[in-house]
């Protein structure tokens, strides 16, 4: 027999938070050759090594934000901690992670193993931003606080051995299908992150455009309804997010720095408006590289540089 840590079991593999379009279209790269990333290779090879850069910098700045293992998507993560029950019959609980958008489930006890699970709700969980507090709500309560929380197992001011799933971070996927205009409906691979009235944006260049979930979703189905209809017409791995445009802009900073210090710098306009070759590892790659954190910086959560 053996004790195996729940955290290990749930934190995701990091994905990416751009498509190859959009770093070419983005005016952050208008001036990089990304056709000689891989000398010699054809088009869909430097497609291959621009999609292999997006990849590394989504995970430079999820591991900046969030250290070794957190991600900046949306993920479902079970953690574990000791918490004291305060006066209140209250635990409240900081997760690894943030912005914290669901919690899933709790358990909590005075010994491993013998927690007693309790089905999470607005009544008995208040979520903010960084934490949730948990309410014994099967207690007897008077004026004071509660006066029996030992149908659940909980003491007041001892240590509660507690285990919970939450979910945090962005949501943002891939569409599986094209999308039609006027389409009122997306299908996606996963939803985690997504809720029912939540807007999110489709990533696609000019015809980029912000959708709302529609009420009526259930919260499971990968066929999302939306609220209005669709503007544009969009090809199927157009990225849809709720990921804030800045961790967007932050990660192209990053490639564009990825794509330079490679030696492909492209050009850049002198003082007299000449166009001049940048390549190696110039201040340009190091400038893009710390705008790049700069912008990550408000999503920062834990200390020190990754």
């Amino acid at each position: 027999m053996s004790a195996i840590s729940p955290q290990n079991l749930t934190y995701q593999n990091r994905t990416v938070y751009l498509t190859p379009a959009e770093v070419k279209g983005s005016p952050i790269a208008a001036a990089i050759d990304f056709t000689q990333l891989i000398p010699g290779g054809d088009f869909k090879t430097q497609d291959s090594a621009l999609a292999s850069l997006i990849s590394q910098a989504s995970a430079e700045a999820d591991q900046y934000c969030l250290g070794a293992v957190g991600t900046l998507g949306a993920t479902v993560n079970t953690e574990s901690g000791r918490y004291r029950t305060n006066r209140q019959g209250q635990i409240i609980v900081h997760p690894g992670f943030w912005p914290i958008l669901e919690v899933k489930t709790f358990s909590a006890g005075t010994a491993p193993g013998q927690g007693t699970s309790i089905t999470v709700s607005n009544d008995n969980c208040w979520i903010e931003q960084r934490q949730f507090v948990i309410t014994a709500s099967s207690a007897s309560w008077s004026s004071q606080g509660p006066t029996d929380l030992s149908g659940i197992g909980w003491t007041t001011g001892a240590y509660q051995f507690c285990e919970y799933t939450y979910v945090n971070g962005y949501f943002s996927q891939f569409l599986t299908s094209p999308v039609a205009a006027g389409a009122s409906s997306i299908v996606v691979p996963s939803t985690t992150g997504l809720y029912p009235g939540v807007p999110f944006t489709i990533y696609d260049g000019s015809l980029s455009e912000t959708v709302v979930v529609s009420t009526s979703w259930d919260s499971v189905s990968t066929t999302v309804p939306l609220a209005s209809a669709t503007a544009h017409a969009h090809g199927a791995g157009t990225n849809v997010t709720t990921l804030p445009p800045t961790i967007k802009e932050a990660v192209i900073h990053l490639v564009v720095a990825k794509v330079k210090a490679r030696g492909q710098g492209g050009f850049v306009l002198n003082e007299i408006g000449e166009p001049t070759m940048v390549s190696g590892r110039t201040e340009t790659s190091y400038e893009d590289h710390r705008i790049g954190l700069q912008l990550l910086d408000a999503f920062k959560q834990v200390m020190g540089r990754a």
